[in-house]
């Protein structure tokens, strides 16, 4: 896709995920469209007490926050390792650990899918936040949780991003939905981008319509995306 044409001048991209996404954010500027960053959740850190990691055949994480506070512990461990998506795994692998199993799609329902042939009958860890849902330790071998940090919403930002019109807000979890909605957002005056069909769900069921999602849940997919003007379904 040639970025040359601009595709999208004179649109506004607001982004509003917990971690400002830096490399999005200038992809999309080098389409030409303005961004805006304003987080509708903030993630905190729990000071828990840490399990055995050795009773583990396998740890999983499932989003870049839980796989940020493990590598802060700077374990060695011998499990193998599952992760959720290239962004959640890169930050892993930057801290020295290997990543065994990626599904081929980015989201907790599709791994219960591919892991149980992967890892066999297996004792897992499930490292993560405590607003994600039962859907791993939903599966048929033993799956222990340890939630490491909090999701809390920002209702200023809320506020701020309802009061916008005829921009992009590009959605990227649930939590950021009900944050938009709990400060009374106004899905009629905006486009909707959604990463994940998780989030693209919880949109629909609060009485939104997706404009753009990505094949792949990433933040540059969504991007192309919406300067492509398509819908993928």
């Amino acid at each position: 896709m040639s970025k040359s044409k601009k595709l999208l001048e004179g649109k506004t991209i607001v982004f509003t995920g917990s971690r400002k996404p830096v490399e999005a954010i200038s992809h999309a500027q080098s389409f030409g469209a303005k961004t805006n960053y304003l987080p509708l959740v903030e993630t905190i850190v729990r000071q828990s007490e840490k399990p055995d990691f050795t009773e583990y055949d396998w740890l999983i994480f499932t989003s870049r926050t839980s796989a940020e506070v493990f590598c802060t512990l700077n374990e060695t461990v011998t499990a193998k390792i599952a992760a959720v998506g290239d962004q959640t795994a890169a930050v892993l692998e930057k801290h020295g650990h290997q990543v065994d199993f990626i599904p081929k799609v980015f989201s907790a329902d599709h791994f219960i899918q591919e892991f149980p042939p992967i890892s066999g009958v297996a004792k897992c860890l499930f490292i993560k936040g405590q607003m994600a849902k039962n859907t791993i330790s939903s599966m048929s071998m033993q799956v222990d949780e340890w939630t490491v940090y909090d999701t809390v919403l920002n209702s200023d930002n809320a506020k701020t991003v309802t009061q916008l019109k005829d921009v992009v807000v590009l959605f990227a979890s649930p939590s950021a939905v009900s944050a938009y909605r709990q400060a009374g957002g106004d899905w009629s005056t905006i486009q909707i981008a959604a990463i994940g069909h998780v989030t693209k769900k919880a949109i629909i069921a609060n009485g939104g319509t997706v404009d753009f999602t990505p094949k792949k849940y990433t933040y540059i997919e969504v991007i192309n995306e919406i300067a492509k003007g398509s819908l993928s379904t």
